[in-house]
């Protein structure tokens, strides 16, 4: 299931959380989208490393981090 919005993640020395550390299982896989609409204001860049991890409570998690500064982690979605 893919959130609406990604929501922004708890983040410990650069390492996601949620409910707890995650543990990463795979990834990252780079996702570059809108490299050629550079200069093109309405049109966003996106520059992300995605991943999928485990949380504690054993839930699986589609999560990703930007790859410019400040180089956040999200939650993208949940594997059911």
């Amino acid at each position: 299931m893919i959130l609406p919005a990604p929501q922004p993640l708890p983040q410990h020395d650069e390492h996601p959380g949620y409910g707890g550390p995650l543990a990463l299982l795979a990834g990252p896989e780079r996702i570059e989208a809108g490299w050629w609409d550079f200069g093109d204001p309405h049109r966003p860049t996106v520059h992300r490393d995605y991943f999928v991890a485990r949380n504690r409570r054993g839930q699986t998690l589609w999560i990703y981090r930007e790859l410019m500064q400040p180089r956040r982690w999200y939650l993208h979605g949940f594997f059911c």
